[in-house]
């Protein structure tokens, strides 16, 4: 009785196409898995520093940063989170694991050093792994997180950097109505603008835009 079966050519062509629907889908896959990562990463670090200053407020500790002196706020903010590393000011800090004006971070497009001053009033590192900075002065108040933490490239704002504004009793991504910058929502969160600010308004667009981060990975190199 003659045995039925796949001749050498038949397996070989069928390896073939599966190597190369392989090789269209697996790069496809990894970076939408890559991209909701981050995504889930943003969003519970937005939780995080939310639910912060809601248990401030419950606590009537004062969420107001004029209550407060400059670089004074984040230690009673720190209160509020599970730190694993209090960084302290930027210049004083010594650990690795924080961020330091001389490795800055990187605007969106990379064309520039992002602006160092919305950094540089108190820094944490959580549980996590999350790195915290803070920039209190006068009536602003601005929280950054580096979702990856600074350890992990690529330090870039827009992509695992952050910025977050505490306005009006509320935390708001930055780029949104009322904030800072809300007046340049796509001029700094662009792949062309090559200010020092560009990337600071994505917040608003990864908080809002459940693609967001599948652009970034697609188009940031």
């Amino acid at each position: 009785m003659k045995k039925s079966g796949f001749t050498l050519a038949e397996v070989l062509i069928t390896l073939g196409i599966i190597g190369v629907v392989a090789a269209i889908t697996i790069p496809s896959l990894i970076q939408n898995n890559k991209a909701a990562r981050l995504r889930s990463q943003f969003l519970k670090s937005y939780s995080t520093i939310q639910q912060a200053f809601r248990q401030m407020e419950a606590d009537d500790v004062s969420t107001d940063p004029s209550s407060y002196g400059d670089n004074t706020f984040y230690k009673t903010f720190g209160q509020y989170l599970k730190v694993a590393v209090h960084c302290g000011n930027y210049s004083a800090n010594k650990s690795p694991v924080c961020w330091t004006i001389n490795a800055p971070y990187k605007t969106l497009n990379n064309k520039n050093n992002a602006y160092t001053d919305y950094f540089d009033n108190g820094q944490f590192v959580l549980m996590d792994g999350t790195n915290v900075l803070m920039e209190n002065y006068a009536k602003r108040l601005y929280v950054s997180v580096d979702l990856n933490g600074y350890k992990t490239k690529p330090n870039r704002w827009g992509y695992d950097l952050f910025t977050f504004e505490f306005i009006d009793g509320e935390l708001r991504t930055m780029g949104s109505p009322g904030t800072t910058h809300s007046a340049n929502l796509e001029k700094y969160c662009s792949l062309t603008d090559n200010s020092s600010l560009n990337g600071i308004t994505c917040a608003h667009k990864a908080k809002n835009d459940s693609d967001y981060f599948k652009w970034v990975i697609k188009n940031i190199k």
